[in-house]
């Protein structure tokens, strides 16, 4: 007796191949995993605010160091160039939300580097921007012209500006998919956006703010609060309060009943409740360093294993 089950339906892929979700095409039957193509926009400029001086020539320095400008030769086809062009724009372009001027002034080098670097025999595509992508990297070069901060990556706005490098659009993805893959891969490419939003998170609450941004707000604030605390402390130290709570100090700990004042004073002074507490950013920025150096070593440790 034959069972008359549901017709299997039409699927342009194969059930396993749900990563055509995050696959960037470079060829007919070709893509390129989206991942990849983030892990070296992150090596990128994660090397670059590693930099001491993080001036427009160590940007041009790494580049060629890097050599990304061979990352245009993975996709040959004219068709596909405008959409994995997209990618690392686009990719670069989450990375604007990040609160280090160092990391926009490293996404602003990225765009123009990538941007005049494309091979002329395919034509240059602009970068695809929405208002708001747009109004945020206006605001940066407004405000680094205004404070005199980061002219450099205000010049190169400028000059992608001239050169008419911005594409003005509702959408900073075009729809690339055949209706066929949109809705058999729905809910890859919704949880692809949800991830994408997840990252954009973490990339606007980067704790590398607070260990290297002077204009931390937050950094300001503790300065502040240390130096105040460190002056009522220099104050306290000179109590007779202090004085004998050191003497009863001394004599628990030591075994030696020490009564001069201007010894005890000494050993209280050297002490670690002495310490400048102003030190403690620098062992922020210490901790930020290594941060940094643990995320630039991944990438590398990432990209060595494909």
């Amino acid at each position: 007796m034959n069972r008359k089950g549901p017709k299997p339906k039409n699927r342009v892929f194969p059930s396993t191949s749900n990563t055509v979700a995050n696959l960037v095409r470079v060829a007919k039957n070709v893509g390129i995993d989206r991942q990849a193509i983030e892990d070296d926009v992150e090596y990128l400029l994660y090397h670059f605010i590693s930099k001491p001086n993080q001036s427009f020539s160590d940007f041009d320095d790494l580049w060629n160091e890097l050599h990304f400008n061979y990352v245009h030769f993975a996709c040959l086809k004219r068709e596909f160039r405008e959409s994995y062009l997209n990618a690392f724009f686009t990719s670069f372009l989450d990375h604007f939300s990040s609160p280090l001027p160092s990391v926009k002034c490293a996404v602003l080098f990225s765009l123009y580097f990538l941007y005049i670097s494309q091979p002329s025999v395919w034509g240059k595509m602009k970068i695809r921007v929405t208002k708001d992508i747009y109004n945020a990297l206006f605001q940066f070069y407004y405000e680094s012209i205004l404070k005199e901060k980061h002219p450099e990556a205000a010049l190169i706005f400028e000059k992608l500006r001239d050169m008419e490098a911005f594409c003005y659009v509702a959408e900073q993805e075009p729809e690339t998919h055949h209706l066929k893959v949109t809705v058999e891969f729905e809910k890859s490419m919704n949880l692809k956006h949800q991830l994408r939003d997840f990252k954009r998170k973490l990339i606007e609450n980067d704790p590398l703010h607070y260990c290297f941004d002077d204009s931390s707000r937050l950094k300001n604030e503790f300065l502040t609060l240390a130096n105040q605390y460190q002056k009522l402390k220099e104050e306290l130290f000179c109590t007779p309060q202090a004085t004998i709570a050191t003497q009863h100090l001394v004599k628990q700990r030591l075994n030696v009943n020490e009564k001069r004042p201007k010894l005890l004073r000494k050993v209280l002074l050297n002490s670690d409740i002495a310490q400048n507490e102003t030190e403690i950013l620098k062992r922020i920025t210490r901790t930020g360093q290594q941060m940094l150096n643990t995320k630039r070593r991944r990438l590398q440790e990432k990209k060595s294993s494909f």
